[in-house]
């Protein structure tokens, strides 16, 4: 049983965040979430560094999971217990569980409840330090699951995806069914190979729908995400750090199209079909709710190798809410890195907060982002919902609340910078994703 199941038994309304932190190293959760161990810099004290967000921290009580406490390196009003850990990293590292009209202890817990349920051998309190950084995480291996052709009764029919759009050539072999075997006697599921060696056992059978996963460096499939009508999960040893959805690529892809979740995909190449455009030219990707700097090199890895056209287009077409934008702003800050590198300052819960370069070579670009931003609040009555502009002597800082119109001016205005708006472009469902869009399209 897993420890999220554990803790279930004993509290099944709520389980209490004392108990939460008892059964959560920050450690394990940030290796989870890509942090590197820095074994050279010391074992009592161990530090861990993200280097795609820029963030070492330093841990206390490494061995003991109730008491331990980490500091962000140089910043001591970043540090804390493991809820302080998350709460500073909704708008980075955790930003896919982020819900911005939802109280931070609400989205803490999910991003805790999620790591329980997915990977319960990390979450033991009192595992020695060496034993937490090197014991084998379960590795994800195809032949654990029963993969068959897609049923012709599947839970895609309920969110209006037809059997023409999942017969494209984009999708061949992309969606499948999965058969998940439940043992009553234990109440566990379980893989593959034990139901192929107990074959005179019953199991309960229950049919999934399945999308394979990959992280870009072979055609292995890395993961998969496993959805019906009531489960929304990733299969366990899922690589969900690095590995993406990816469709089928045509001999010469024009469009990229980058979205949260493979149900948008389809629903995108439906619309598409609505409106008569049936050409196979484009590649999707779906990052499965969540964005992480590995998936974003991931997808960039993808956009380069495969055969393009000459004038081909990147869609970034997250969800058209507040989280989608902050995906695109994770995703265009990465494109931009080089030219125009910002460096993220503390979060806060309704602000996203960046410092400018503000040396030679970047003035007339930091320049132009600002005006950019002048212009947004000039329209703008309300001074909470304007992007502030702190000057000091020795740094402009930018403040964006998080809200679609300034995110939305603000990723723009950094596409527009070196002309990268004339190969990516933002594109947003007229709601709020492009599955509801489907959907108001087959009411009317």
């Amino acid at each position: 049983m897993s420890k999220f199941n554990q803790l279930r038994e004993r509290y099944p309304n709520l389980i209490p965040i004392s108990e939460l932190r008892a059964n959560v190293s920050i450690i394990d959760l940030a290796l989870h979430w890509g942090y590197e161990l820095k074994r050279q810099k010391g074992k009592s004290r161990p530090v861990l560094e993200h280097t795609g967000y820029n963030d070492t921290i330093i841990i206390k009580n490494p061995n003991h999971a109730d008491v331990q406490v980490y500091q962000r390196a140089g910043d001591f009003s970043d540090s804390g217990t493991i809820v302080d850990f998350i709460r500073n990293r909704l708008t980075t590292v955790f930003s896919a569980y982020n819900q911005p009209d939802e109280h931070s202890l609400t989205n803490i817990t999910k991003v805790l409840y999620d790591y329980l349920r997915v990977d319960p051998t990390q979450s033991k309190p009192e595992q020695k330090l060496a034993d937490n950084v090197t014991s084998p995480k379960r590795l994800f291996n195809i032949a654990d699951f029963d993969l068959r052709p897609l049923e012709k009764d599947n839970f895609l029919t309920q969110r209006h995806i037809t059997p023409e759009t999942l017969n494209r050539p984009e999708f061949t072999g992309k969606v499948v069914t999965q058969v998940t075997y439940y043992d009553a006697a234990t109440s566990q599921t379980v893989d593959l190979p034990t139901v192929k060696s107990n074959p005179n056992h019953q199991f309960t059978q229950f049919s999934n729908v399945a999308f394979p996963y990959y992280n870009g460096q072979s055609t292995r499939v890395t993961g998969l995400e496993i959805r019906n009508q009531t489960i929304k999960l990733h299969a366990p040893g899922s690589d969900r750090n690095s590995s993406v959805f990816v469709s089928n690529p045509p001999a010469k892809t024009s469009h990229f199209f980058i979205m949260e979740s493979v149900i948008d995909v389809l629903s995108h190449c439906q619309l598409r079909l609505l409106r008569g455009d049936n050409r196979f030219d484009s590649v999707y990707f779906s990052v499965g709710g969540q964005l992480t700097p590995q998936q974003i090199k991931t997808l960039l890895h993808y956009i380069v190798a495969i055969e393009k056209t000459p004038d081909f287009k990147i869609h970034v077409a997250f969800d058209n809410d507040v989280k989608g934008c902050l995906y695109d702003l994770q995703f265009i800050e990465q494109i931009i890195r080089a030219q125009f590198p910002l460096t993220q300052a503390s979060p806060a819960p309704d602000q996203i907060d960046y410092v400018l370069p503000i040396t030679s070579p970047h003035q007339p670009l930091k320049e132009a982002l600002l005006a950019v931003i002048e212009e947004f609040n000039d329209k703008v009555e309300t001074s909470g919902k304007r992007i502030q502009i702190f000057y000091t002597e020795d740094k402009i800082t930018v403040s964006i609340p998080k809200t679609v119109a300034a995110l939305s001016t603000f990723n723009q205005g950094l596409l527009r910078l070196r002309g990268h708006d004339r190969q990516i472009m933002i594109t947003k469902a007229f709601h709020k994703d492009f599955n509801e869009d489907l959907a108001s399209i087959n009411k009317r």
